[in-house]
């Protein structure tokens, strides 16, 4: 697959909040931190997206459909023409290449063992809307005048919880490599209110590749619309008969 699109496409899934009520973040009895994932069964969204790793640069515009905890469905355009098409669901990544007319099939396991981290379809799907990608689990909680915050651990990677006091929402989160120390560091920005839901308008983030002493990549994504969709949505995706698989 080409490295760059590649690079693109999991930057998209990896770093694009719901919310019903900017509440307590505490239960009741102060034992359990509280950040509120969405209630919906179809959303939409259309946004900016721009990529720069130095060496290439990449401004298109996305488009995502999600079916709650099933499907996530990405087109990328620019200039009105569709460039590239993308259907996650729960075990596989597929993935059309409309201007160079590849598509590309991948498992989770396969994608996960090739840029040596775990990639799942719950952790899209918790990133994309500014949800917590490692739950909280009554882990030491500290408190700053701007966030809450905590550490979680899965394997080799270290995830830093940012949660802002005013927001009650995730607003950064920092994922360290404890093999590569590499890290990735997202920020949600601008929460706006879509149907009573608390979103975060603008998401940045910095790749910062330490061990492999190259420049880092810069990821930013704006949205411009965001729906709550009352009817089920279609996730076309089909493969030309002309396409290479790659």
């Amino acid at each position: 697959m080409n490295k760059l699109f590649l690079m693109c496409l999991i930057s998209i899934v990896v770093l694009t909040s719901c919310n019903r009520k900017m509440g307590a973040i505490f239960g009741k009895k102060k034992d359990k931190l509280e950040v509120v994932d969405p209630r919906f069964d179809y959303f939409s969204a259309r946004a900016k997206f721009k990529f720069d790793d130095g060496d290439n640069q990449v401004a298109a515009t996305a488009n995502f459909q999600i079916k709650k905890d099933s499907i996530i469905w990405i087109s990328l355009s620019k200039f009105g023409v569709e460039g590239a098409r993308v259907l996650i669901n729960t075990e596989n990544i597929f993935v059309l290449d409309k201007l160079k007319k590849h598509y590309y099939e991948y498992t989770f396991e396969e994608l996960s063992e090739e840029y040596d981290f775990d990639f799942n379809f719950q952790m899209i799907q918790s990133v994309i809307l500014g949800n917590l990608i490692e739950p909280y689990k009554k882990q030491r909680v500290e408190k700053t005048d701007n966030y809450f915050f905590y550490t979680a651990s899965k394997g080799v990677y270290s995830f830093q919880n940012f949660i802002g006091a005013k927001s009650m929402k995730l607003e950064k989160v920092q994922v360290y490599d404890e093999g590569t120390k590499n890290t990735i560091s997202v920020n949600y920005s601008d929460f706006i209110l879509v149907d009573d839901q608390v979103f975060p308008n603008e998401i940045s983030a910095v790749i910062d590749y330490v061990a492999d002493k190259k420049p880092n990549t810069e990821i930013s994504i704006s949205y411009n619309k965001m729906v709550i969709e009352d009817a089920p949505l279609s996730f076309p995706y089909a493969v030309p008969s002309k396409y290479e698989k790659k």
